[in-house]
């Protein structure tokens, strides 16, 4: 409100200054001397509004400092209660603690390899702050797979002990013992979240190379019936020249897929718990 009412008795001190500046050989002196009075009184209440707005502008900057001074203290607290609260007799009961304290926080509505990986991430995250080692891990909780490629799940496996771990489901905010459930203690292991999101951007790429390497070995397969099937030799000529073209981009693709299996076998040790 402050602000427009400057603009108001600026405009008004304005006028008149311009009034009388111009205008006094033709004013009756005692009209001039009233409206001089009125000029005198803008300026004074233009002054006092200035010095209010200056005030108000100071103690709103203040304000906005001691809320945010607030807000920090706040969320320390926060920090402080949450580490406190999610702090258990044992590491086991810690890690317990946290992975149903992120379940009761997080919603997701699907679940896949790439939305449980982000979640195991931040939980692999959380037991850091706990001091409580451990690893992300990769694999199918349902069936024994040999190949990583067919991993379509993500959990935390925590260490609570000398040589003892404990699965953690993220999905569901729960333990998971192995005499419960072996498959969740074998799988492929990653020693952070960064080695898993490379891992999965690499399998994003190897599975979009795949279906381009089918589909040109499905076009190679056409080309070479056209071929085959070519009555003259100018026909096929050409035909075997496009399937010679497709040929070495299939290989092409092929030759790159082989780098990223071995980049993504080198991201991820086997394990069996």
């Amino acid at each position: 409100m402050k602000k427009p009412l400057l603009f108001v008795l600026i405009s008004i001190v304005i006028v008149l200054s311009c009034v009388l500046s111009s205008c006094q050989s033709g004013v009756p002196q005692a009209q001039y001397d009233q409206l001089n009075a009125q000029v005198a009184d803008l300026q004074s209440q233009l002054a006092k509004a200035q010095s209010d707005f200056t005030k108000l502008q100071a103690d709103k900057t203040n304000v906005d400092n001691q809320l945010i001074n607030a807000q920090f203290q706040i969320t320390s607290l926060q920090s402080q209660v949450s580490q406190s609260s999610l702090t258990g007799a044992t590491p086991a009961e810690t890690a317990a603690k946290i992975v149903k304290n992120y379940h009761d926080t997080h919603v997701y509505s699907a679940y896949d390899l790439f939305v449980c990986s982000d979640m195991a991430s931040e939980v692999w995250n959380m037991l850091k702050a706990q001091n409580i080692s451990a690893v992300v891990v990769v694999g199918d909780v349902d069936t024994a797979i040999t190949d990583i490629l067919q991993s379509d799940h993500a959990w935390v496996m925590a260490t609570v002990g000398a040589n003892d771990y404990l699965a953690l489901e993220t999905t569901g905010g729960y333990t998971v013992k192995k005499s419960e459930h072996p498959l969740y203690y074998r799988g492929w292991a990653f020693n952070s979240p960064a080695d898993l999101k490379s891992h999965n951007d690499m399998v994003k790429e190897y599975n979009v190379r795949v279906e381009f390497r089918n589909q040109l070995n499905t076009e190679a397969n056409k080309a070479a019936a056209l071929y085959n099937a070519s009555t003259n030799p100018s026909d096929a000529a050409k035909n075997k020249a496009v399937y010679d073209k497709l040929v070495e981009l299939r290989t092409a693709q092929e030759t790159t897929l082989n780098n990223l299996m071995s980049s993504i076998s080198k991201l991820a040790a086997p394990i069996s718990y």
